[in-house]
């Protein structure tokens, strides 16, 4: 049968459009292909920027690794071999010798060694001030004229250096049970603030530099078998701390 020339056009329209549909449905693959390799390229960008690393931290890394295993790095070698740092431990050790050579003289000329005590030990300079019946009452946390007079000596020689301080009290293991001090700490704890306090407000200390603990019979230097033993357990320390500079001048010693 003969096709008019219009059926012949139509039946050509269609073949053409399932043709372009078919070819456009082939190349949607292309689509998520390109998908694929901008995200595979998108990684592999990631990946090599990461792995580019830098000099300078990979070798701060090495340092710091190797200087824990042998000694070798810049971490444990400081500049100028730590000479600055000895110097300063050297000039601070110096200070709190002539603040104890201060002291045991003056101690020395008013025959007080058996009411204060000085020595040099791992916190730095400890000055002991027995806390017998000459500088307190029993049982009592109030400052007799000889110890505030023994403090102001004492004061003069902690605005010498620049160390911070720390008063300890301590007591023997003789109960008490007072209205004021239930136990031995409240008593240890009051005498340190009294030394504290009287530093700070009359001897004109820095308040920022100095602390109090009360540490009641539990850090005894003797144990509390004798009277002997009990006196020299009864006690306020001064310590002048080893290390503890402060960082801008002080204003006590202008």
């Amino acid at each position: 049968m003969a096709l008019t020339r219009t059926e012949a056009r139509s039946r050509l329209r269609r073949g053409g459009d399932k043709e372009a549909m078919e070819s456009a449905g082939m190349m949607r693959w292309l689509l998520t292909y390109a998908d694929m390799i901008t995200l595979l390229l998108a990684l592999f960008i990631i990946l090599f920027a990461i792995s580019n690393i830098s000099a300078v931290k990979f070798n701060k890394l090495a340092h710091a690794i190797s200087g824990g295993f042998d000694g070798t790095s810049a971490i444990n070698n400081p500049p100028d071999g730590g000479l600055k740092s000895i110097q300063h431990g050297r000039a601070e050790n110096a200070n709190l010798l002539a603040v104890k050579a201060q002291l045991d003289k003056y101690i020395a000329q008013r025959r007080l060694q058996s009411k204060v005590q000085t020595r040099i030990d791992k916190q730095g300079l400890v000055i002991t001030l027995l806390s017998d019946k000459t500088y307190y009452d029993s049982g009592s946390a109030d400052l007799r004229p000889e110890y505030k007079q023994l403090l102001d000596v004492v004061a003069a020689q902690l605005r010498s250096v620049r160390n911070d301080v720390r008063v300890e009290g301590s007591t023997d293991n003789v109960p008490i049970a007072t209205y004021a001090y239930p136990t031995n700490w409240e008593l240890s704890a009051a005498r340190a603030t009294g030394v504290t306090r009287y530093l700070v407000e009359h001897a004109k200390i820095v308040p920022t530099r100095i602390s109090f603990a009360g540490y009641g019979e539990f850090h005894p230097k003797f144990a509390n078998d004798s009277d002997a033993h009990r006196q020299q357990n009864r006690r306020v320390d001064i310590v002048i701390l080893n290390g503890a500079a402060a960082p801008t001048p002080n204003p006590e010693a202008q």
